[in-house]
């Protein structure tokens, strides 16, 4: 049983309407519980802060919710992370519920935050069907606000195809820490200039590559220091992956 709370959350570095966002739980045992039953102690401004840095954000923005001291805040923190969740297999009509919800909380709150001028760390994990205009634009929102930690999952389901990484992704200079999950590196993506001075840790798993593109992809990591490849498809004749780097420490 889905549950619906609308609240407005506050900026507290604009006097401008805030904007009101819509957030869900998808919990049934969840349905009786009262704002009055939730107590959230009380923190410096700072350990809230750091606390709000490590939760999801729509647990950030629901948090904000019951507490005065915590309303606004999450607002200000510069991490970004957003996770669908894990499917319901046998109920497609609750799926698609649950999916609308999702995509319309994480356009809300880009809008809410489409003033930062940066951020340190942005997450999307979500079930790929397809369709990778919005995708492209999410991860521009976050290529665009310079983000330091960017990570990707996007597990597809039997009859699409994985999602393949745009180039905008591919030269971005900012990155120091690239995750990636579920997705494809083609030849065609790494064909043109690729850029990422910048990135020391590379973590790559369940990513498909055409035959050239991770050779093509680790040449333009010249700071890479920590490369972890976890069930990786290859396309590649031989058969034989090599990496060569003076400043890699962990493979």
């Amino acid at each position: 049983m889905a549950i619906k709370r609308k609240t407005a959350i506050e900026n507290t570095n604009s006097s401008k309407k805030l904007q009101t966002l819509e957030y869900y739980e998808s919990r049934e045992d969840d349905h009786d519980r009262d704002r009055e039953d939730v107590t959230i102690p009380s923190f410096p401004g700072l350990v809230i802060d750091q606390i709000l840095q490590h939760l999801p954000t729509t647990l950030a923005v629901s948090v904000s919710i019951f507490s005065k001291q915590w309303k606004g805040v999450w607002s200000s923190v510069p991490v970004l992370d957003f996770d669908e969740g894990e499917p319901y297999d046998n109920d497609e009509k609750l799926e698609n519920l649950r999916r609308k919800k999702f995509i319309k909380f994480l356009r809300g709150c880009l809008k809410f935050r489409e003033k930062d001028k940066c951020l340190d760390k942005f997450r999307l994990r979500m079930r790929y069907r397809g369709k990778s205009r919005n995708i492209e634009k999410w991860l521009g929102f976050a290529i665009e606000r310079s983000v330091k930690v960017l990570e990707i999952s996007l597990p597809r389901k039997p009859k699409f195809k994985y999602y393949c990484l745009s180039k905008t992704i591919l030269n971005a200079k900012s990155i120091t820490t690239l995750n990636l999950e579920s997705l494809r590196i083609t030849d065609d993506s790494t064909s043109h200039p690729i850029s990422l001075p910048s990135v020391k840790t590379l973590s790559l798993k369940t990513v498909h590559f055409g035959r050239r593109a991770f050779s093509n992809l680790i040449s333009r990591c010249p700071s890479i220091e920590c490369l972890t490849l976890i069930s990786c498809n290859f396309a590649i004749l031989n058969g034989t992956v090599k990496v060569s780097f003076c400043s890699l420490e962990s493979f």
